[in-house]
């Protein structure tokens, strides 16, 4: 593979969507590309995001806990796909 610097930026922006799409696939690499496309005042926009509770995060933690034991994702929270490549 060639370094980033022997790459046209149009190469680079192709092999990073690629990237993002492997990684995240379509729908999650679009709502992550769009997170780019506000003010970037992370301090204010991090105040409009409503707190979760308590309940909301040990509900989120047992999920994910019982999601990980059934081997649906992995340790990082990914899917794991069904070993008929689905």
């Amino acid at each position: 593979m060639s370094t980033a610097a022997a790459r046209n930026p149009i190469e680079i922006r192709k092999a990073g969507l690629r990237a993002l799409n492997d990684a995240l696939g379509y729908d999650d690499a679009q709502a992550f590309l769009l997170q780019f496309s506000g003010t970037c005042d992370f301090v204010r926009e991090r105040k409009e995001w409503p707190e979760p509770s308590h309940e909301e995060i040990m509900a989120d933690i047992y999920r994910l806990q019982d999601e990980y034991a059934r081997g649906l994702i992995d340790i990082a929270g990914r899917p794991i796909p069904d070993r008929k490549g689905r």
